[in-house]
């Protein structure tokens, strides 16, 4: 089946390239900026690039919002139900089982002096809390995990807001969601409660992918492959936005304007041009874009500041982490995530004639 941007149906191929390019602005940063290779130019665009790093993990939650929200709409057009319990089986097959194995792997590391976590760190990222301000964090090893909490905390809320979307215009009542957040957000901003303006800020990124997939098809496709010119327009302001706006400007762009440039960059990629259509549907690219969740985990690991650091050292452990994910995604995690898909059938079905 062909993978159209417009087809609710299959897979989008082109999300997967997204996220591809997502974990390579992840991964830059941490290789230029956090693993201590003394690179003379850096230092000028740091600021850029640690906010690039941003920018990846943003469009993680765009795409991540999209994807649970049409996967329950195409449930709910399907069934007319939803199971939540069907919902958390998947998602626990698909996110905890890759997060336990690199946390094992942090733990064992550290028992052999190669790197340093504590157990109450290790424990933090295990219940998904390293968004949250603990006097010791997560270290390094698993301080990226914040973005898992913040994806794992609004899983648990989500189905009860997709439930109460459900009844009548359930695009109406995001619009009024994803305003009231921003608002929201802004005002604490303003009053420098940083958690509560973090909270709403990222979640609304993911509202907004949600809101994208409630949107009707013929709705959605008024602008769907953009014109070139005009989707050019979007990478460029919020590189502009990045490079020259101060910290606290940058950040409130951040709550009301990127929210709005995020998603259209993404869904309104102009497919309709060949050439760009072989670069965001290529096979390569897709593929990590599919196995960007396990390269994301263990990239941490290979771009930390080894002493004495070299690039060349860092990109091999990058190399390594792109071929481990490869290898982790066919042999563990894709038969998790068919024997969570056959459980969350039978919880469907086992729902269905509940109701029968």
């Amino acid at each position: 089946m062909e993978n159209s941007p417009t087809n609710h149906t299959s897979r989008l191929a082109y999300l997967d390239c997204w996220r591809f390019l997502a974990v390579l602005m992840v991964i830059q940063a941490h290789v230029l900026i956090f693993s201590g290779v003394n690179l003379p130019w850096v230092e000028a665009y740091s600021l850029l690039l640690d906010r690039l790093s941003e920018l990846g993990v943003l469009i993680f939650f765009v795409i991540s919002g999209f994807v649970i929200c049409r996967g329950l709409v195409q449930e709910h057009a399907t069934t007319g139900q939803i199971c939540l319990s069907a919902f958390y089986v998947r998602r626990a097959c698909r996110i905890l089982p890759p997060l336990w194995l690199y946390l094992c792997c942090l733990v064992i590391l550290n028992a052999y002096g190669v790197i340093h976590i504590n157990g109450q760190q290790a424990l933090t990222a295990f219940f998904f809390l390293c968004n949250m301000p603990f006097p010791q964090e997560c270290s390094w090893f698993a301080g990226h995990t914040w973005t898992l909490a913040y994806e794992e905390q609004f899983y648990l809320l989500f189905p009860g807001i997709f439930l109460w979307l459900a009844p009548a215009k359930p695009s109406q009542r995001l619009q009024m969601a994803i305003g009231s957040l921003l608002l929201m957000s802004v005002y604490a901003r303003f009053n420098q409660l940083k958690l509560l303006a973090d909270f709403t800020m990222y979640f609304n990124f993911m509202l907004v992918g949600c809101y994208t997939a409630l949107i009707p098809q013929s709705t959605l496709q008024r602008y769907l492959n953009l014109p070139l010119g005009v989707w050019l327009v979007l990478p460029i302001v919020l590189l502009l936005c990045m490079a020259n706006l101060s910290k606290v400007a940058e950040t409130y762009a951040k709550t009301c304007l990127y929210p709005i440039l995020i998603p259209l960059m993404i869904f309104g990629t102009p497919l309709q041009y060949v050439w760009l259509k072989k670069i965001f549907q290529h096979r390569l690219t897709c593929y990590f874009g599919r196995i960007s969740y396990s390269i994301y985990l263990w990239q941490e690991l290979a771009t930390s500041d080894y002493l004495p650091a070299s690039l060349v050292r860092t990109l091999s452990y990058v190399l390594l982490v792109f071929l481990f994910s490869a290898l982790s995604f066919h042999y563990f995690e894709q038969p998790l995530i068919l024997k969570g898909a056959g459980w969350s059938k039978r919880l469907q079905s086992s729902m269905k004639l509940a109701r029968t």
